[in-house]
């Protein structure tokens, strides 16, 4: 299991990997994982199939609500 750090208050985002995954997606994924602190060493948490742990289904990177640029940030 790879070692990563969750934030006190935490939003799981996951990535799916498959055949419709596209570059802005990852790009995307990637500027978010960045905004929340994430450095360029650490381990991506990686999300395995349900029924068969061979198979790779996504990645993962846990954000606290504050990292988030402010356009996602939640209105009250």
């Amino acid at each position: 299991m790879s070692d990563f750090e969750k934030k006190a208050v935490n939003l799981k985002l996951s990535l799916a990997i498959d055949q419709d995954l596209t570059w802005g997606e990852l790009f995307r994924f990637v500027e978010l994982a960045r905004t929340s602190g994430v450095e360029p060493t650490d381990p991506v948490p990686l999300e395995y199939n349900e029924r068969d742990d061979s198979i790779l289904d996504g990645i993962a990177v846990y954000l606290a609500a504050e990292d988030l640029p402010s356009a996602a940030q939640p209105t009250v």
